[in-house]
């Protein structure tokens, strides 16, 4: 069997590589490792959901179209029932029943927080100051918040329903009028 003569042998094709080639293409491979096992898809729809949520900030606070307000702010219960389909003595019913709704809501919160808050004191003071067991009870302090500010958001919507008009937290907690949700 006889080759031809343009036709180079295998061993000709094959290029000699050096021993610094080699070691560099190593490294190459084992520094690839990190970004071969990146997670690039949960990262990109993690910075989609992040861009959207700066739009969202950017672009303010929705209005609530459950309810038509007047230029103070106050419920127009008429114009909310005409939207509705509803008579006035329904909304008002409606607006009743999620005031006491709220009532409730802001009560069982706050009695849970302060509950769990002093729990949360008498584990603090039974448990040694040491690294690997303090770290549960002091990350057990945002729940304790959590429960604070749900009930003062319950706080704030019964205020709001209370009224009849869109009130900030801060004329909330400014206001001379009854403090506690009724």
């Amino acid at each position: 069997m006889r080759r031809d003569k343009w036709k180079p042998r295998r061993s000709e094709t094959l290029k000699r590589v050096s021993l610094l080639n080699r070691a560099w293409s190593g490294v190459k491979w084992i520094g690839s490792v990190p970004g071969r096992a990146f997670p690039k898809p949960e990262v990109a729809e993690g910075g989609r959901m992040l861009s959207g949520l700066i739009g969202a900030v950017r672009r303010g606070a929705r209005r609530d179209t459950r309810f038509r307000v007047d230029e103070d702010r106050r419920i127009d219960l008429e114009a909310t029932a005409f939207l509705h389909g509803m008579k006035v003595w329904q909304v008002d019913g409606l607006l009743q029943r999620r005031r006491r709704q709220t009532a409730l809501a802001a009560y069982i919160f706050c009695g849970s927080a302060w509950a769990l808050f002093a729990y949360w004191l008498f584990e603090i003071a039974t448990t040694p100051w040491t690294s690997w067991s303090i770290a549960p009870v002091l990350e057990f302090a945002p729940f304790c918040m959590f429960l604070f500010l749900t009930a003062f958001q319950s706080a704030l919507q019964n205020y709001q329903l209370r009224t009849r008009r869109l009130a900030t937290a801060w004329e909330y907690l400014t206001t001379p009028e009854q403090f506690w949700p009724s």
